[in-house]
């Protein structure tokens, strides 16, 4: 038994994005990662797309599959129609988005604990929330959720930013202004929103609250 399934692929050549349907098997537990191995192996070798771990440890599969962004390694192909390139990124080709351009944008933000004098900090207790953000898997599932973002646009980075900092605020041995340096990158924004998701359980609202 079989299904049939659309990708939607960004074409670098002319901007614009294309929609092919492709019949794949309609296998019990199957994921969406898996479907596109699939695609790419027995229909059309040209296909691009990102994966490392296959078990949701890596981030790299983030797609938008029927128009919300998730991890395709984890997303049951059962039910699924369409399969897209996250939105609000740069895109490379296909289903890939251009990452390192992303994360280029905050390379010079100290995003690890700064201010520590050489010492024995003795037992660390870990925060609960503090726990959970550690998580984050840097799929930019979140960023793309958010409304407020657009790859591009000075002074908001969206979500993702925001949990590093919150992680970093957190964290004990960590002496820097990150309520500051969060308020510079325009998380006021996000006050009345909080409509950006994480499909792998990042408590996104919290984070953000910490911050405020």
């Amino acid at each position: 038994m079989s299904k049939e399934i659309k990708v939607t692929r960004y074409m670098p050549q002319t901007g614009e994005h294309i929609t092919e349907v492709f019949p794949v098997p309609a296998q019990a537990g199957a994921t969406v990662l898996q479907t596109l191995q699939y695609i790419y192996e027995e229909h059309d070798s040209s296909l691009a797309f990102r994966y490392g771990c296959r078990y949701n440890h890596c981030g790299l599969c983030g797609v938008s599959v029927d128009g919300k962004p998730t991890l395709a390694c984890k997303k049951r192909v059962a039910g699924v129609r369409e399969v897209a390139p996250l939105p609000r990124l740069p895109l490379l080709r296909d289903l890939a988005v251009d990452r390192s351009a992303y994360f280029r944008q905050f390379q010079d933000q100290s995003l690890y604990p700064v201010g520590t004098e050489p010492q024995l900090l003795g037992p660390l207790c870990e925060d609960a929330l503090h726990r959970n953000l550690m998580s984050c898997l840097e799929c930019l599932c979140c960023v793309s959720s958010c409304p407020e973002y657009n790859y591009g646009e000075e002074g908001f980075a969206g979500p993702y930013l925001f949990i590093k900092l919150a992680q970093l605020h957190l964290d004990p041995r960590d002496k820097a202004d990150r309520i500051t340096q969060s308020l510079k990158w325009g998380i006021e924004r996000c006050k009345n929103c909080k409509k950006c998701i994480c499909p792998n359980g990042i408590k996104l609202k919290q984070a953000i609250q910490v911050l405020l």
